[in-house]
């Protein structure tokens, strides 16, 4: 028998050419059996099942080189599909070439399908994982404090814990004090009531807090604000100069409970010198009112370097228990000092003076100024009596030049009489000018010297001498 590819003589009953792999014979196996039978057959004789006839007819014109070469390739693609390599662009194959790419797409599909729900299956297990753990710590909180409710003596850590927990530390306020008020009776729970502030850049404040016990833990709300614009808050007691046993407490006045504390609330930037303020204040929790004592007064500093306001008393009126209580506690804050009634006259009596002598400073009081000077002098004088006068030298003239009715001149002096009836001489050496006599003690009518640098001073109630080199002066009738 010869091959009808490449003529070649093969063996009888060979299927395949032994030089070339053309296959020879018509004949297939039985995919089920494995019996040879027709190729067209459409039931295997052998076996009676039904045979499909597109994938077991056989592909004429192929060799066995061929279909080894494409089997090689196939497995190569496959390969290259595992190793999740980017499809390379293919020419048209025959079906067997389109069934294995579609196979290795289709692998690599469901490599890469696994892989993105692995992902999200870990994803969602992570984002499960972040919320468990958020309400656990919001949980946590809530436990924390109320153990910290239950368990500890401490008000300001209850407090801190209680703000937190209601959001009540969003204004970003520091805790200035809590004190306990214990429950006198089954219809009065305990509570406690504190006090935060902040030095905010445009409206500093405090806030009072009340917790009210209710079963495991405390109900919590906020009592009073009050606002302290242009001040810088203060309210410990280092500050305040204060024993702890004193500032703060919880007071009963009356039959009332009552929440004392103190803070400085100087105004911002306020150093010796300045302004300073001390406010006391008692908090009423059943009436959730606050009352006030506020001391002002000059700061200065004690000699250990710490600062306290000298104040004259307090600026709100002392009637009222409260007020009176609180004038009271004022004692034992050594940053405030009250001024004794001796004090306040002294300071009265300095004050006048000051503003007695501002008001004769000046050129344009040369005559009031030498009145108050020599009031007694001129006392003395009346009664024969030489005295010593005091006048003040001046830079500027002391008397209008338009006004000069006469004028006496020397070496050493000029002497000029105005239409007032005051006398004002000059020092040539020194360039200064001085009172001589005031019209207000009789106007002088006329001057002339008497000898050397004496003036001879005519008034309405007598003659004068004055000595203009030693400032001494004598009745001359």
């Amino acid at each position: 028998m010869r091959c009808q590819h490449c003529g070649h003589e093969v063996p009888d009953g060979s299927v395949f050419c032994n030089r070339c792999g053309y296959r020879m014979s018509n004949n297939m196996a039985c995919p089920h059996c494995g019996q040879q039978i027709p190729s067209t057959s459409v039931f295997c004789p052998s076996c009676g099942k039904a045979i499909d006839m597109e994938k077991t007819t056989p592909k004429q014109g192929v060799t066995y080189n061929q279909q080894r070469a494409e089997a090689q390739r196939q497995a190569q693609r496959q390969a290259n599909a595992w190793q999740q390599q980017p499809p390379v662009e293919q020419e048209e194959y025959d079906d067997d070439d389109n069934g294995a790419g579609r196979r290795s797409h289709y692998d690599r599909n469901l490599i890469i399908g696994i892989v993105v729900a692995a992902l999200l299956i870990g994803l969602l297990s992570l984002l499960k994982h972040c919320n468990s753990r958020e309400n656990d710590s919001l949980k946590a909180r809530a436990d924390s404090a109320a153990v910290i409710a239950d368990n500890s003596q401490d008000e300001t850590a209850i407090m801190s814990a209680e703000l937190s927990r209601n959001n009540f530390t969003e204004d970003g306020a520091n805790i200035g004090c809590a004190v306990k008020f214990a429950g006198t009776d089954p219809d009065t729970p305990d509570r406690i009531v504190g006090v935060t502030y902040k030095n905010d850049a445009d409206r500093p404040f405090i806030k009072v807090y009340q917790l009210t016990r209710e079963g495991g833990g405390w109900k919590t709300e906020l009592g009073q604000t009050k606002y302290y614009d242009g001040r810088n808050i203060i309210m410990d007691n280092s500050s305040l100069i204060a024993d702890a046993m004193y500032v703060p407490r919880a007071v009963t006045i009356e039959g009332k409970q009552y929440l004392y504390f103190a803070f400085l609330n100087h105004l911002k930037g306020a150093g010796e010198g300045n302004t300073g303020r001390v406010t006391l204040a008692l908090y009423e929790p059943e009436g959730k009112k606050i009352t006030t004592l506020t001391y002002d007064g000059s700061i200065r500093s004690r000699s250990d370097g710490r600062q306290y306001v000298y104040s004259r008393g307090p600026l709100e009126s002392t009637s009222g228990s409260e007020r009176r209580f609180l004038q009271q506690e004022a004692a034992n804050i050594g940053s405030i000092r009250v001024a004794t009634q001796d004090e306040i006259d002294a300071e009265e009596e300095a004050k006048a003076k000051e503003e007695e002598e501002k008001a004769l400073s000046g050129e344009e009081n040369a005559d009031a100024k030498w009145d108050h000077d020599n009031s007694e002098n001129m006392d003395k004088l009346k009664e024969g009596e030489e005295v010593k006068m005091k006048p003040t030298q001046y830079d500027k003239p002391i008397i209008n030049m338009k006004e000069i009715k006469e004028k006496l001149e020397n070496d050493r002096y000029l002497v000029f009489l105005d239409t007032k009836g005051s006398v004002v001489g000059f020092n040539k050496n020194t360039r200064k000018y001085f009172t001589v006599y005031a019209g207000k003690n009789g106007s002088a009518s006329a001057i002339s010297f008497s000898g050397d640098n004496t003036v001879l001073i005519k008034t309405s109630n007598g003659s004068i001498t004055y000595d203009l080199v030693h400032d001494k002066a004598k009745n001359a009738n």
